[in-house]
């Protein structure tokens, strides 16, 4: 389950690596409390990540990164890593990841997990949820539409050579009806 889980965050593997070194980084770090998790028997299928309350679903500390990647790169990748971390604290309820194996996408898990984490916000109170996703990732945008987010700002930065596409991102968000 940590491997599914800590492989949700490739957007950031300039920083946290490939899907072996974000589990040995992460996996041992995971609040379980921030995420869902859809399973067919005993087979985890997917999952949908959230931060509430300024805490997200990884607990990693500069120490994780200093064993893992050595002091000088440790640390200035425990600096990045903590710099996309707290960008995403201005939002209330912040949708971090939403993920699904290969094997069983198309088939409705992705939108049970989005609504679950959206009836789990709702519970908790929040009044919306927001999320990222990067404009490329047309699938992703055509299913957050699909289940009444809407598009509220576009970052773009122009290209670096080197450096990921992650920062052509909209924002997205949904709101929510009040518990009653």
């Amino acid at each position: 389950m940590a491997r599914l889980v800590t492989a949700g965050r490739g957007s950031l593997a300039f920083i946290l690596g490939d899907d072996a070194s974000r589990y040995r980084l992460l996996g041992a770090c995971i609040n379980w409390d921030r995420v869902l998790v859809a399973f067919q028997g005993e087979t985890a299928l997917g999952y949908a990540a959230f931060k509430w309350q300024k805490k997200g679903p990884f607990c990693a500390e500069r120490q994780h990164f200093v064993e893992h990647f050595g002091r000088l790169s440790g640390g200035v990748r425990f600096t990045l890593f903590q710099f996309f971390e707290q960008r995403e604290l201005r939002y209330p309820f912040f949708l971090y990841g939403l993920r699904v194996n290969k094997h069983v996408r198309n088939q409705g898990v992705a939108g049970t997990l989005l609504e679950a984490a959206c009836e789990y916000a709702r519970q908790a109170g929040a009044r919306h949820v927001d999320l990222e996703v990067q404009r490329h990732n047309r699938r992703a945008r055509r299913l957050y539409l699909h289940h009444r987010f809407q598009v509220v700002r576009s970052s773009w930065l122009p290209p670096l050579k080197g450096w990921p596409a992650l920062f052509s991102v909209q924002g997205m968000r949904r709101d929510l009806e009040p518990c009653t």
